[in-house]
């Protein structure tokens, strides 16, 4: 009984290592699965494994608000830390900030992938990072505070609304990088093919990232400061290209890359865009009614 009462009630760092050992068990599972092992070792590590994915589920759904109250009470004592948990907008800059540096890495990624392989459709979506890395960095850098002292609160805002009509512009603009890409998959298929490892990693990290991208946009609706909701916008716009190219990844690896591949990369490409403009519209009506009111 003592011992089924830790399990259900295991400390902190309890859960930290069943939370390690359980992931390692997964991962060595996913590995077995893709060599095609079949023996009673390999059973015996899927059962664990499975065991391991149902009580690190279970230690985050019972376990999250204790850990997220101590996660609190020691980050109000820095003030960076305070400021992260407990503001928005600045949290909002501050993901910013570092998605600046992961599309950077995007950019040079592909980038090399397009100067090895000579990929038309690898450069496309080089020139795609570049192109955000920049949008993303005019905002941070047009809304913050230092540089702006001597407008008042409504020249601020102004300012601000004229970003947020710009960033809906430029998303509709870049949106045509991806487009050239759909049209170059249509004629001449998928592009370079990744490894299935990274592959792998990509899924779980884009669908992680997809997930915060459309609940931080809700979010962003219920704030009046249209430098976040600019920012959160492109993050799912990235969210979205992201989704389109590891798509189009799985489907090269695991699909064959024939025609099926190309016509599912084409349907996906182009919702993917749809979105996207639509989106780009929308903030070009809010932000010019905005404008409007204001006058």
């Amino acid at each position: 009984m003592r011992l089924w009462h830790r399990i259900l009630n295991p400390s902190l760092v309890q859960a930290a290592i069943a939370t390690v050992i359980g992931s390692a068990l997964i991962a060595v599972a996913i590995v077995l699965s893709m060599s095609g092992t079949n023996d009673i070792g390999a059973y015996v590590c899927y059962y664990l494994s499975l065991l391991a994915l149902v009580y690190i589920g279970y230690i985050v759904y019972y376990g999250y608000p204790r850990v997220k109250q101590r996660t609190l009470e020691v980050a109000s004592r820095y003030e960076f830390t305070a400021n992260l948990v407990k503001n928005y907008g600045y949290r909002t800059m501050v993901v910013a900030g570092a998605s600046i540096f992961l599309n950077a890495i995007y950019a040079v990624y592909n980038g090399a992938i397009a100067l090895h392989y000579s990929s038309l459709w690898s450069a496309l979506f080089a020139v795609y990072y570049v192109l955000l890395c920049a949008l993303r960095g005019g905002i941070l850098t047009g809304t913050r505070r230092k540089g702006n002292e001597g407008k008042t609160d409504g020249e601020r805002r102004l300012h601000v609304i004229n970003l947020y009509i710009r960033s809906g512009m430029l998303l509709i603009v870049f949106t045509l990088l991806i487009i050239v890409g759909i049209v170059r998959l249509a004629v001449a298929g998928s592009g370079v093919q990744q490894s299935q490892y990274l592959i792998y990693v990509s899924a779980i990290y884009t669908f992680v990232r997809f997930g915060f991208a459309v609940h931080n946009i809700r979010k962003a609706k219920k704030f009046d400061d249209f430098g976040t909701k600019a920012l959160r916008n492109i993050g799912f716009a990235d969210a979205l290209v992201a989704l389109f190219t590891l798509q189009m990844s799985m489907t090269s690896a695991f699909g064959g890359g024939g025609d099926f591949s190309r016509i599912i990369g084409m349907v996906t490409g182009s919702s993917v865009c749809a979105i996207i403009i639509f989106m780009g519209i929308y903030m070009i009506v809010v932000g010019k009614r905005a404008l409007r009111t204001r006058g």
